[in-house]
């Protein structure tokens, strides 16, 4: 459900299965958790009652929204918005949102542009993308300094953390980042006459079959397994209509909810209408350009930044677009929303786009607000029905293929299979 790089296990990617520790217990879960599947979707067959998708009142029809990706159509920025907001706040406007509401959004007092965001995702893009042969550069350097490091070109997790790792052995600020300057640090390192290995002595790994055994220790051990399975009973009638409605087992919402969100304990710590306002501003690139100037050192680069900030940035505009009207047509006021950096709230961590598409009325109240249980819990429910989860679902892989599409990881489909079966 969240904004990703579409990159294999750069924390997404899934595959697998259930864990070899829950087949070991008893009654695991290649069995237990199969005739939960198996069982809600008996239930939902005898009851015939699954509701339709309950929409909120708004009076008209959805506003229009142009396909995904494009860039704002040129226009003038909205009058008495105030910079850097006017464009993004006229394209809105343009888009189908309401004048008004638009205006008193980018009025809110504390709505402050951070090109944080853009910064961290271009980079991000960058060192995969564009520079893999500076990121190469960068790990065949520390592999030879002694870093254990995969030599790929892909400026991934790994290699983020041996630069941290050096930086921070040799007094240097443990920002992570592969740049020209670190390279020539490295390179100068390299030419001081210590000990180093032949980079002819690096072996890659060899490639490995899908885990599908590890999990998220911190959603698996005895005692946050006693957490989450307390809040399932505490809820389980709210499961159990779910259960009824979509044929979509309980525990599976639940252990969703658990991985996410803590059970609603922690919902993220940016504003997600502000984070994502800044990024569709910084489609701008002259906003967050001063911020790159290590990696902007040529036309082409400064080209390729520039590009890829404005597409980044019209995806984020119409993430805005979508929260602002979910906010709006529910009577709730958008930044008061927490969330991930990238726009995703609730319990279940909906990216906006989404909410339209898959979230429901839950509780009955003619509104939808993902951070209320019943709501969250039907629409997560909603969600996996609408990816697949129907009929005989005793086959681990077709369960694994569903939860696929709420976040590609194999260690997340482990995870959420291991807690749903302990619940």
């Amino acid at each position: 459900m969240r904004e990703t790089l579409a990159v294999p296990e750069a924390g997404l990617g899934m595959t697998g299965g259930v864990s070899e520790a829950a087949r070991r217990r008893p009654g695991g879960a290649a069995g237990a958790f199969a005739i939960l599947a198996v069982a809600a979707a008996v239930a939902l067959a005898a009851s015939g009652c699954a509701p339709r998708v309950t929409r909120p009142v708004t009076g008209g029809p959805d506003p229009p929204r142009p396909p995904q990706g494009q860039a704002p159509a040129e226009g003038r920025p909205l009058a008495g918005v105030p910079e850097p907001w006017g464009q993004l706040a006229g394209a809105l406007v343009r888009q189908g949102l309401p004048e008004d509401s638009v205006r008193g959004f980018f009025r809110t007092p504390g709505l402050a542009f951070d090109p944080a965001p853009m910064e961290t995702k271009l980079r991000e893009l960058f060192g995969i993308f564009y520079r893999s042969d500076l990121t190469r550069l960068v790990q065949e350097r520390l592999y030879q300094l002694g870093y254990d490091v995969l030599i790929d070109g892909r400026n991934g997790p790994g290699t983020r953390k041996a630069v941290q790792a050096y930086q921070g052995g040799h007094g240097l600020p443990a920002d992570g980042r592969v740049t020209p300057a670190f390279a020539s640090v490295l390179g100068r390192a390299l030419s001081s006459g210590g000990r180093v290995r032949q980079l002819s002595d690096y072996k890659p790994p060899a490639p490995r079959k899908p885990d599908r055994t590890s999990t998220h220790a911190q959603f698996t051990n005895a005692g946050a397994v006693g957490r989450i399975r307390a809040h399932y009973q505490a809820d389980r009638e709210l499961f159990e209509r779910m259960e009824r409605a979509y044929g979509v087992p309980g525990p599976l919402v639940a252990s969703i909810m658990w991985i996410e969100t803590g059970y609603g304990s922690y919902f993220g710590k940016a504003r997600a209408a502000a984070s994502l306002a800044s990024m569709a501003a910084s489609a701008d690139y002259r906003l967050v350009g001063p911020r790159l100037a290590d990696l902007d050192v040529d036309s082409e680069a400064r080209g390729y930044l520039s590009e890829t900030a404005a597409k980044r940035g019209a995806w984020a505009r119409d993430e805005l677009a979508a929260l602002l009207s979910y906010a709006w047509e529910n009577g709730l006021d958008p930044m008061q929303f927490p969330g991930s950096v990238y726009g995703a709230v609730g319990y279940g961590q909906f990216m906006p786009s989404n909410i339209r598409r898959f979230a429901v009325d839950g509780d009955g109240d003619r509104r939808i607000d993902l951070f209320q249980k019943a709501d969250a819990i039907f629409s997560i429910g909603n969600f996996l029905r609408e990816h697949g989860w129907s009929g005989d679902m005793s086959s681990e892989e077709k369960r694994r293929g569903v939860i696929r599409k709420y976040n590609n990881s194999g260690v997340y489909i482990n995870t959420v299979l291991y807690v749903a079966d302990a619940i």
